[in-house]
């Protein structure tokens, strides 16, 4: 790119209704890849962002659209990997470190990397293995590619290539992760991220990427911008939370309220836009149902709503984040019907005690536009739709973030 190009690049995220995962489904996966692991050092899960470097790069934001996968279960984004271009959907994930696509010679995979096809793969030694608290494990070898994030064409990135995977992950809409969360906990140690080499590549403005998730009932989809966020997508000014554990994008959750209703409960939470729903320790789940007439817990489903408009009517939760209060609204908790539960919904709310910190999933996000060293975090405006691949306005507040070359950042 050259000096002073005006360039935004959007990876957008893809609705696909064929991809079809029930609420406990979602949790049971969340609670799998955020449950720690007997064996130290392997990736726990499946999506998260970076680590940084001091960069001096002159590009505006890029910008890359994403794809929203039944009932906001999942999003994607397609990215282009290698000389050929070759086509991946990808789960962009604050909450891992990892890059990896299954390898030609994966035979549980119909779309699969053909490193031989291209010209500027580099294999690396050594092999990487992933493994996750539901069992399930990717393994395979380890090369360098080139990986275009929607025009943002990174050299020489470090890429996962998996030889074999556990059935679980053949049946997924999505073909690999690339993740957002910082360097430290890759599987493959002393690797760069892709927004590692991002900044250290000066492929971007500002050391930050943002998110915005839309819902499927609002027409979906979502974007990742990289270099800047956009302020046409949120109200007012961000707040900036303070990460407090540099291994995925960790702040303090200082309140919880129902409405006016102070919940006295508080708790060390993780933006994990590869979740999701909120998941938080049982007394805090008991805690906000209890709010909730006709709430009730089921062993065979989890929480569960008896919806009503009463129900419907009500506002909602709200995190508290360096002193700011953050909606999670009502149409977010309120799921899918519960089968054979006549009148029931699934929460968007669920409880896991085997996960040590409280996870802010999607359910959180969409309600919340997320800029992410700092977190900012601004209330999302109603929905518009997404416009790919246009300069957009950026709000002064840049500045200050392009101050902060030596971190990085997650706007949401």
């Amino acid at each position: 790119m050259s000096e002073g190009e005006e360039k935004v690049v959007s990876l957008s995220l893809t609705n696909n209704p064929a991809y079809e995962i029930s609420t406990p489904e979602a949790k049971k996966l969340a609670a799998a890849r955020h449950t720690p692991h007997r064996k130290p050092g392997f990736l726990q899960r499946l999506i998260m962002d970076t680590g940084a470097a001091a960069i001096t790069g002159t590009a505006p934001p890029y910008i890359e659209p994403l794809a929203d996968v039944s009932r906001d279960i999942q999003y994607y984004a397609e990215v282009e990997i290698g000389s050929n271009n070759q086509k991946m959907r990808l789960d962009f994930d604050t909450g891992s470190s990892d890059l990896w696509v299954p390898d030609s010679t994966c035979k549980t995979r119909k779309v699969t990397f053909n490193r031989a096809t291209s010209t500027s793969f580099k294999p690396v030694k050594g092999k990487f293995h992933i493994s996750y608290g539901d069992g399930s494990a990717v393994e395979g070898i380890v090369g360098q590619d080139r990986v275009n994030l929607a025009g943002l064409v990174i050299e020489n990135q470090t890429i996962g290539l998996a030889t074999t995977e556990s059935t679980s992950f053949s049946n997924d809409v999505v073909d690999g992760i690339l993740g957002l969360g910082y360097n430290s906990i890759c599987a493959v140690p002393g690797t760069l991220t892709p927004m590692d080499n991002l900044i250290k590549q000066n492929l971007i403005q500002s050391p930050c990427f943002s998110v915005w998730l839309g819902r499927s009932t609002e027409g979906g989809g979502g974007e990742y911008r990289f270099g800047g966020y956009d302020a046409s997508k949120f109200e007012g000014e961000l707040t900036w939370v303070p990460v407090t554990e540099k291994r995925y994008w960790q702040v303090k959750c200082d309140g919880l309220f129902f409405g006016e209703v102070d919940l006295q409960q508080k708790g060390d939470v993780i933006i994990d836009t590869g979740t999701t729903l909120v998941i938080v320790p049982t007394p805090v789940a008991e805690a906000i149902h209890a709010q909730i007439p006709g709430a009730i817990y089921d062993e065979q489903n989890g929480w569960i709503i008896q919806k009503t408009p009463q129900v419907e009517a009500m506002g909602g939760i709200q995190f508290v984040l360096n002193g700011v209060k953050f909606d999670v609204v009502m149409k977010d908790i309120l799921r899918e019907d519960v089968d054979g539960k006549h009148g029931y919904v699934y929460s968007g709310i669920a409880s896991n005690d085997q996960i040590p910190i409280w996870i802010l999933g999607d359910v959180f996000i969409k309600q919340n536009y997320v800029s992410e060293d700092r977190v900012g975090i601004a209330k999302c405006k109603p929905p518009t739709r997404i416009k790919h691949s246009v300069l957009e306005q950026m709000k002064e507040e840049m500045d200050d973030i392009q101050k902060q070359r030596g971190c990085q950042c997650l706007i949401l």
